[in-house]
């Protein structure tokens, strides 16, 4: 016993001091994807303050945040009804589905919006609001809907029947069930609530997506970018006459950029394609601001720019940093004067922040907790490069000679705070974040010729569970299923179980 105390002792920080910096990370909560009020008054977000995801809202000038939510498995999106700004729709986990509810800021019950099984995928709201629509995916089955919000009433979206001799439209060639096939993510509607489009996945790769439109009273679809040659597909969106469609993509070339759609002919021309891929745009409700965040070096960089002139506009610039994920990333609100999105930095949690045009500082709207943790105590990762695959490296400054856990993951790793790797950092493990094919044989390699760390026992960090190549290589994998040495929830990770499975490798196990 004395010698597996003795193991187990952590090289960077007493045993004790590490169980409290441990707590301290498990206690560090974060708020993202944030969706204004149709009024102006308040601002929803995702928040891990209550515990697990939940829905939260607060005033827009600042105050304590309200909790909306109270579920089990989480919430997953949160949107305002466009026509009630005391009234949202959120998305949360049930028994493993997707369920769509409708709760309000004054604490009623949570209610189903269909009672359906399947997956629920929401859509977008008429411009007046009085029309949502969603999907449901069960098996290979997908229903298209329209809920009326004001009677709770729902209809689902089907041809006409044959005694109303309606002839289908040649615009829109496809049967409904053909052209939702492979559905990835619904809407919006058009602002006439006419057409709604969908996102559709072509071909093996989770990449490999097209543009869909459909015509809600045929209940026929049409391919807006082409399903021969698929491509990254993100984030579509109708100008608000509903003749142009905006959208990233990188449909022609090698990185994603903005794309405008023109109706009905759906002539394609770029708008904006810099070099480096854009990871979110935004439209201002007038239609006169496009803002875009370029991904450098695993840091988002956001320009305004005058549509369709492309001139740029002055806007305020948030800390070094990157987006958080949500449904839209970047949002404007009505008045087209604030634009809203979570942020996660390098050394502090992730937070709602708002850029106003004409001040001339980001402003952060949430504070999320992390008490116990100043930021200086929280390392910070430098670039580096694992042959031909670029990567980043958080040590623990106290460690000479550290070993190493290598991360890889489906999406490019950004530098921003992650609870694993401080976990890791803590008790003394450097950890090598790489990217791209072949990570993990390089970053293999990159370890045998980095004589400042130490190449023996590296453990694998796997959160998407992607193909392990060579298993004898890892004292550990980590991961989110078997076979995994540790299986790790991605939202609520245990840390002390990570930081005992990479001392102890899982030999040991």
């Amino acid at each position: 016993m004395f010698l597996l105390a003795l193991f187990l002792a952590s090289p960077a920080a007493p045993a004790e001091d590490l169980a409290a910096r441990l707590r301290h990370l498990e206690s560090a909560a974060a708020a993202w994807a944030p969706v204004p009020s149709p009024d102006a008054t308040r601002v929803a977000f995702l928040t891990t303050l209550f515990g697990t995801r939940q829905a939260a809202s607060l005033p827009m000038d600042g105050g304590f945040p309200t909790q909306l939510t109270d579920e089990p498995g989480g919430v997953l999106s949160v949107r305002f009804v466009p026509s009630d700004s005391k009234r949202l729709l959120v998305t949360v986990v049930r028994g493993g589905r997707r369920r769509i509810l409708a709760v309000d800021e004054e604490g009623s019950p949570p209610a189903a919006l269909d009672p359906a099984p399947g997956d629920q995928l929401m859509g977008g709201f008429s411009r007046d609001g009085k029309k949502f629509f969603y999907a449901i995916v069960d098996g290979d089955k997908v229903s298209l809907r329209i809920s009326a919000l004001d009677t709770g009433k729902w209809v689902e979206v089907a041809p006409p029947p044959p005694a109303a001799g309606a002839q289908p439209p040649p615009a829109f060639p496809l049967p409904l069930a053909e052209a939702l096939r492979g559905l990835v993510a619904l809407g919006p509607p058009a602002p006439d609530a006419r057409t709604v489009l969908a996102v559709v996945k072509r071909g093996e790769a989770s990449d490999e997506q097209a543009l869909v439109l459909v015509d809600v009273a045929s209940a026929r679809g049409d391919y807006l970018t082409s399903a021969e040659k698929p491509a990254r597909v993100r984030q579509p969106r109708f100008t608000p006459d509903g003749r142009t469609i905006y959208l990233l993509t990188d449909a022609g070339r090698s990185t994603l950029g903005v794309d405008a759609i023109a109706l009905p002919g759906k002539a394609r021309k770029t708008v904006y394609a810099p070099a480096q891929d854009l990871d979110a745009f935004a439209v201002s409700e007038d239609g006169h601001r496009l803002a875009v965040a370029a991904n450098s070096n695993g840091e988002d960089i956001f320009s305004l720019l005058e549509l369709p002139s492309l001139r740029a506009q002055p806007l305020a610039a948030p800390p070094s940093g990157a987006l958080a994920e949500g449904d839209a990333p970047l949002t404007w609100d009505r008045s087209s004067e604030r634009l809203f999105f979570g942020w996660k930095l390098a050394d502090d949690t992730t937070d709602v922040w708002e850029l106003r045009l004409g001040y001339g500082t980001a402003l952060r709207l949430t504070r999320s907790p992390r008490p116990g943790l100043p930021r200086d105590s929280i390392p910070r990762p430098v670039i580096t490069r694992a042959g031909e695959n670029a990567g980043w490296l958080w040590r623990p400054p106290e460690v000479a000679k550290p070993r190493v856990a290598v991360l890889v993951a489906a999406e490019p790793v950004r530098p921003v705070f992650d609870k694993r790797i401080a976990a890791l950092n803590f008790a003394g493990f450097a950890v090598l974040a790489v990217d791209g094919p072949g990570a993990q044989k390089a970053a293999l390699a990159f370890l045998r010729e980095t004589a400042d760390l130490d190449s023996h026992e590296p453990i694998l960090l796997d959160p998407d569970g992607l193909p392990v190549e060579e298993p004898a290589k890892w004292s550990g994998i980590v991961g989110p299923k078997k076979p995994a040495g540790l299986q790790l929830d991605p939202d609520q990770p245990d840390l002390s179980a990570l930081v005992k499975y990479a001392r102890r490798g899982a030999s040991a196990l």
